[in-house]
């Protein structure tokens, strides 16, 4: 059964294979491979961004997000796709690499990306910039697409602006509360009291 082969090993033959794919015509691609103890299995690398596959089998997609947010964190890279394999069809259990690359392109797949712009600090206040959409039951050359679109999207697209433009309006909303909530009395009484100890500072 296919659930015997490790995850690591299905990230890496995934990694390889999109390689493969056509994400070459966007340029340069690179697979960098890890064995390390909290490393990534594979870095897949295109022009010089960085994308980590971390893949799982399903049922996990909790862990699968929150591993993802800790790569994005650490900035270990630009992409993380996140992958919940759901069906690769290989014939028996003792399986070559070979057979698990074929098996692997003609999967069925979980799939959602995260990137700085989903994981910035200021998004636990501007929440529509923190979300995770899965695609789901997608083949292979889907994913293809979907990683060729999350690439596109992070070279294409200016997030800082809209972090910006997200924490400019929280600033007016939070000033127009002051305005409506905050007594002008109470206000004015502050003020001619900093007046007050100014002119004494200066008179000493």
């Amino acid at each position: 059964m296919w659930t015997k082969i490790s995850e690591p090993n299905l990230n890496v033959m995934l990694a390889e294979l999109l390689s493969e794919s056509g994400i070459k015509a966007l340029g340069e691609v690179t697979v960098k491979r890890f064995r390390k103890r909290y490393q990534p299995d594979v870095i897949l690398e295109i022009n010089g961004i960085r994308i980590i596959i971390e893949g799982k089998y399903p049922g996990q997609r909790e862990k699968l997000i929150e591993d993802a947010e800790k790569r994005i964190e650490n900035g270990l890279c630009d992409i993380v796709a996140m992958v919940e394999y759901v069906d690769i069809p290989v014939q028996g259990i003792d399986v070559d690499q070979k057979e698990i690359r074929e098996a692997l392109r003609k999967g069925k797949f979980n799939v959602a990306f995260m990137t700085p712009r989903d994981y910035i600090g200021l998004n636990k206040w501007i929440r529509e910039l923190r979300s995770v959409k899965f695609h789901e039951n997608i083949d292979f050359q889907d994913l293809v697409a979907l990683l060729m679109d999350a690439y596109d999207l992070l070279i294409s697209e200016s997030f800082i602006d809209k972090v910006v433009e997200g924490l400019e309006n929280k600033i007016t909303d939070f000033s127009e509360k002051v305005k409506t909530n905050v007594s002008l009395g109470w206000l004015k009484a502050v003020l001619e009291i900093y007046e007050k100890e100014k002119e004494r500072e200066e008179v000493e």
